[in-house]
């Protein structure tokens, strides 16, 4: 099933609803800041009665993230946030578009980026990932959101360098590094 692109926009702080009631799984997102400010976006479950909060990103100056709102919770919270000494709040609205699954790369052969990447594994057969961080040089982050993962489920070791994981999707991966290179198995 294609989803539709959806997109929302603020100048000002906002929490937006992303999924609708009974949708399942994980939803990848782009954002894109604002120049001159920073952009603090947090899952949030929302329901009639309570609220709780999930994985946050950040989101420097006018810079794109694709970020994931994993699986149980249904809105963003689009927190702006002055930087500097004047406490500028920077110029320009915010956005966030909703990408489909088919906007997001497959996770397949060799791969590298830069900066947090979202990518999308397919099928339910376990994936073997040799990773390597920064060019060696400090240590990045990989969490998996699969259908029910929740939060995600963080598979990379905190100080290494470069490791190998397993990981079985369908789901997400978001490698959180500056510089990353993936050879998939």
């Amino acid at each position: 099933m294609k989803v539709q692109t959806t997109s929302w926009s603020s100048w000002r702080s906002k929490e937006i609803l992303i999924r609708e009631v009974g949708e399942p799984g994980p939803i990848p997102l782009l954002i894109r800041g604002v120049f001159g400010a920073s952009m603090v976006a947090s899952a949030v479950q929302r329901t009639d009665s309570t609220s709780a909060q999930g994985i946050s990103y950040h989101v420097w100056d006018a810079g794109k993230r694709r970020v994931i709102l994993p699986a149980g919770f249904n809105s963003l919270d689009m927190a702006r946030r002055s930087v500097g000494s004047a406490g500028s709040s920077g110029i320009g609205p915010w956005k966030v578009t909703r990408l489909a699954a088919e906007d997001v790369d497959l996770a397949i052969g060799q791969m590298s980026g830069r900066g947090p990447w979202v990518l999308r594994l397919t099928d339910g057969s376990a994936k073997t990932l040799h990773i390597v961080w920064n060019q060696r040089k400090a240590p990045g982050c990989l969490t998996f959101f699969g259908a029910d993962s929740g939060t995600g489920e963080e598979v990379s070791a905190p100080q290494h360098t470069q490791e190998t994981v397993r990981v079985s999707g369908p789901g997400y991966l978001l490698l959180d590094a500056d510089r990353w290179s993936l050879d998939i198995d």
